[in-house]
Parts: C-alpha cells; structure tokens; sequence
C-alpha cells in the first residue's frame, strides 16, 4: 500500500496489510525489507490514529449517554412534580452537603425563624426531610409518646385546660349546630415554653452516605429514635427546672395507689384497691396502665384464685399490642423507664401507672427540625446536631394515678423489733 492509501486506510485494511508484512518477511528472504519496514511503520501510525479516534468517541458516547440520562431525570421531577420538585432536590442536596462538609448554601438553605425564640436554631430541615422524620416518628412509636395528645399551638400564651378537651351535645330538631364545645367544668390553664431540645449526630456516619435519598433514610431515622426516646423519658420524668417537659412523677398534683407485694398477687384485692379509689369519672373511661413488662409478668399474668387457677379472664397478653387488665390497655415499656415491682428496694417509689392519656397529658411542638453545626475547639471536632422546639405538661392531673410499692416488714422482722 502507498503512504496516501495508508492515510485513507479503515482498520480491517490495516490489520490485514500488517499481517502480509509479517508472512512476507518471514518467507521471503529476498524482500525489500527497507520498503516493507517504511510501509509497516506507517500503518502502525495509521492503527494507532483508528485507535485514538476509537476510543474518542466510546467517550463521547457515553457523555451523551449521560446528558440524555440526566435530561430525562429532570424532565421527570418536572413531569411529576413541576420546578419545585426540581427546586426541592436543589434544596436537599445542599442540605447534604451542609452536613457533610459544613459548607452552607445560602441561597437554597433557610435560616430557622421560631418567633419567641432567641437562640439561634441554625438551618431548617428542607421538607421533605421533615416529612420523612415525622414519618419515622410514627414508625418507632414511643411507648407513652404515641399516646398523649400532640397540640401545635403558640408558646407563652395561656390556655384554658379545657380548650384541649369537649363535651357531647345533640343537634337541636330544627338542625341549628352548637356552640363550639369545651370541657365543660373543668377549670385551670396552662402556658407552653419555647424549650429547645438538641440530638447530636454522628457525622462520620452520614458522611457515608453519598446518595441524598440514603443520607435522607438515615438522618430522619437516626433523629427519630432519639426524639421518641427522649419524649418517653420527659414524660416521665421530666425536670422543667432543666428546661424539658413535665414530667407526670414530678408533677405534685398526681394521685397515688400503693401496693404491698401482698396486694398485687391477690386479684381480688388489687382489683378492690384500684376500683374503690379512683373516681367514677375514671372508672367509666377507657382508661389505661403502663407498667415494665417485668412487673406484668410476674405478677398479672400470674395471678390466680383460691385454687391456684389463673384468673384469665382478668388478664390478657398479646405480644404485638401489649396487654389488657380487665379489659383495660396496658403499654409495656423497659425497666431503665419505669422500673420492675421486684428491683423497688423503698417505699413510695414508682412502678406503674393508670391514667387517660388522651386526656392527661400534652405535648406541644409545630415539628420544625433544623441542623446547626459548631466548631468544639477544647475537643478540636465539629459538632452536629438538630434542634426542635417543644414542651409537654400535664393537663390533667386528676386523670392520673401512679402505682407505688409499699414495703412492710415481715412478721419474723416485726417480731424480733418487739422483743
């Protein structure tokens, strides 16, 4: 082949002469090696031009392939859900990134604005986030969170107890409707605060996570089990002098029952305490216990009548909802939030409740999470955690009875105290 056919050569032409070469200079001896190696060099540069041109275009293949991907992609966000939905994903991805790297998009990052709130709260969770979170929240269901009542009404005012309850009225014959309904009765008010409460994260964690939908799964997941965790914990035993929730024992206007652990492994007695001390208004509501689930087993499920027969009727368990105490709902929790009757070693301390959750119990939030970051120069780290402010308190306390252990010493002890 001459040098200008060479230049005009496709690939096949060239493999093919390359390999004629070969066979010619390993046959013929008598060959013009100097024309066969001018021409041989030639084609190697002519392979490696098809070669380098080749390889071009596999890139720019794939970068077209790329741009129809991601132009499919956004014409899809926009199908779906317009240009705030492509807006929304700007928004997430920088709040990633905020996270990630600290680094904030202050175009596309809200600064958090609670009215009645100085501090500063950082950024506000985009809300989508927000969703997912709150999503998460139902999922864990807190054991005495899932059942007090939620209110997302302004803090520092005050509200009459009332206005969190109603009463039932009949419409009239001639349909006119009544009045907006309120408790009734019942007197007193209370104020929610502005409390913030704070839940550190683990930035190694999610600096994992390089997917937004991922990041978004494990950060809502993460902030939603501490929440729950920490909304069981203030109502039971919040300190508002620590700026948390009331909590129902620290609460003074709550009324107790106490029991011997005589009385609690007998049915009958215990079932005589409990419906002569709490009032008819109690008695003909659906009210509820809330106990360890050691304390339920080891002595409601065991008791039993004069035979020793179970009292099945009495007490029922059900491993996915819990248990029933003639008929009433019981919420099981853990020991490390309200203890077992047998780990109590002192008089007067807590092992249980019966109340009206519904009714008893607050907690006001509007749920609005935000992140902020801040350099911890003494541990030379940065820390991130996510704000929301809330407060809880009891509404009603005349709705709530705790359940005591009352030691008595044993008649050898007495007997030997006489002596």
């Amino acid at each position: 082949m001459t040098l200008e056919e060479i230049k005009e050569a496709k690939r096949k032409q060239v493999e093919d002469r390359i390999k004629e070469i070969k066979e010619v200079e390993m046959l013929k001896r008598d060959a013009n090696i100097d024309e066969l190696t001018v021409e041989a060099e030639a084609l190697i540069a002519r392979k490696k031009e098809l070669d380098k041109a080749q390889s071009e275009q596999i890139k720019r293949d794939k970068l077209s392939g790329l741009i129809k991907e991601g132009q499919a992609g956004i014409q899809e966000v926009k199908t779906v859900g317009g240009q705030g939905a492509a807006d929304d994903m700007i928004e997430r991805k920088a709040f990633m990134d905020y996270i990630v790297t600290g680094k904030i998009d202050s175009e596309h990052l809200k600064r958090a604005n609670n009215p009645g709130v100085s501090a500063d709260l950082g950024v506000m969770i985009p809300h989508t986030v927000q969703q997912e979170i709150i999503t998460e929240i139902e999922k864990v269901r807190g054991a005495l969170y899932s059942k007090v009542r939620k209110t997302n009404v302004p803090g520092g005012v005050e509200y009459p107890i009332g206005s969190f309850s109603a009463t039932f009225t009949r419409i009239g014959e001639t349909g006119a409707p009544t009045d907006r309904q309120k408790g009734g009765a019942i007197t007193g008010s209370i104020v929610f605060k502005y409390n913030i409460g704070e839940i550190r994260l683990s930035k190694t964690l999610l600096q994992s996570l390089l997917a937004v939908p991922a990041f978004e799964a494990e950060i809502s997941k993460t902030i939603a089990e501490a929440y729950v965790k920490a909304m069981d914990s203030e109502i039971w035993a919040g300190d508002t002098d620590a700026k948390q929730m009331e909590g129902i024992t620290t609460n003074t206007n709550v009324k107790t029952i106490e029991f011997t652990e005589t009385e609690l492994k007998d049915w009958k007695s215990l079932y005589r305490k409990i419906m002569a001390t709490i009032p008819l208004k109690l008695l003909n509501a659906p009210f509820e216990y809330a106990m360890s689930n050691g304390t339920f087993m080891s002595y409601f499920m065991t008791l039993a009548n004069d035979n020793n027969t179970p009292v099945g009727q009495f007490v029922d368990f059900n491993g996915s909802t819990g248990g029933k105490i003639n008929g009433h709902d019981v919420t099981l929790v853990e020991a490390d939030l309200i203890p077992d009757f047998d780990s109590i070693t002192t008089t007067g301390k807590v092992f249980g409740m019966l109340w009206l959750p519904q009714q008893a119990y607050a907690i006001n939030s509007n749920m609005q999470f935000t992140v902020k970051q801040y350099e911890d120069n003494e541990k030379n780290e940065t820390v991130t955690k996510a704000l929301v402010v809330n407060d809880g308190k009891v509404l009603r306390p005349d709705l709530i009875y705790l359940l005591k252990k009352k030691i008595v010493a044993a008649p050898e002890a007495r007997k030997t105290q006489g002596q």
